[in-house]
């Protein structure tokens, strides 16, 4: 059953995102991004679950927040891991990492659909791959301190990436500074595996709100936008971790959403 009133939610659904609305285009396409992930994920025997404002989403509206512009999930260490690894090469979606995109310094991955092109306020100007996404999330085990100090130099180096583009000193700096700090979590990971009793979004993320496993799993299903996907057992408690009263709708008027501009291709 929906958390919301079904008349405020028409009334929502109305002002941001009514059927045909640039923004439900959108919506509909990160969709189908995430049927496709969730085909991926189950022929590969990977775990994942819909997370953070998707989740509320799922919880709240039965499906996207009516204002929402992207989509996230999540994954445990070793999914994430082989998600990465079997990634089928496509016409339609591509996985993007810092791997294989020299000026998207995230520590997490997307998967972007080909066939469109956003912009999100020119921090995403000289990607490879800029269509509509899925964001993946790694969580593993990971002190709070470490997580921001991380997420602290991970947006440090996206923020010079912009500028370092045009500037070849600058970029040399930023991807000595981007191969020194991931060389850094490799040799500490297993230190904070052993250490960490929370789990939060992997280093390099800056969203730092612990997650716990007893939430998660075992995993259930839950409906959003007609299909089931996989959930938290404890959505509740997930939420309110994150999000204090998840119930209770933001101010409308102050809702900025991330994207400036979206095409689609043929």
């Amino acid at each position: 059953a929906l958390m919301i009133d079904k008349e405020l939610q028409k009334k929502l659904r109305m002002r941001f995102n009514s059927d045909g609305s640039m923004l439900r285009q959108q919506q509909l396409r990160m969709l189908g991004i995430l049927l496709y992930v969730d085909k991926v994920c189950k022929e590969n025997n990977i775990n994942y679950w819909l997370s953070s404002g998707t989740l509320l989403g799922a919880v709240r509206h039965g499906g996207f927040i009516p204002w929402d512009d992207d989509l996230d999930i999540e994954m445990l260490r070793d999914d994430y891991v082989k998600f990465l690894r079997i990634f089928p090469k496509n016409d339609n979606y591509a996985l993007q990492t810092n791997c294989n995109d020299p000026h998207y310094f995230h520590n997490y991955s997307k998967v972007r659909d080909l066939h469109s092109s956003i912009d999100e306020f020119g921090q995403d100007r000289y990607y490879r791959y800029r269509g509509l996404f899925v964001d993946v999330f790694c969580i593993e085990k990971l002190p709070l301190s470490v997580c921001k100090f991380y997420g602290r130099v991970f947006s440090l180096i996206q923020r010079l990436g912009i500028k370092g583009a045009v500037n070849k000193m600058l970029w040399i700096a930023i991807k000595f500074i981007q191969k020194v700090s991931l060389l850094s979590i490799h040799i500490i990971r297993p230190i904070c595996k052993i250490l960490a009793t929370e789990y939060h979004h992997s280093y390099g993320a800056v969203f730092f709100k612990e997650r716990y496993i007893e939430d998660i799993f075992p995993l259930t299903n839950i409906n959003f936008e007609g299909y089931l996907f996989p959930a938290p057992n404890n959505a509740d408690h997930y939420l309110k971790t994150i999000y204090g009263d998840y119930t209770k709708l933001p101010e409308l008027d102050k809702i900025v959403i991330h994207t400036s501009s979206c095409i689609f291709k043929s």
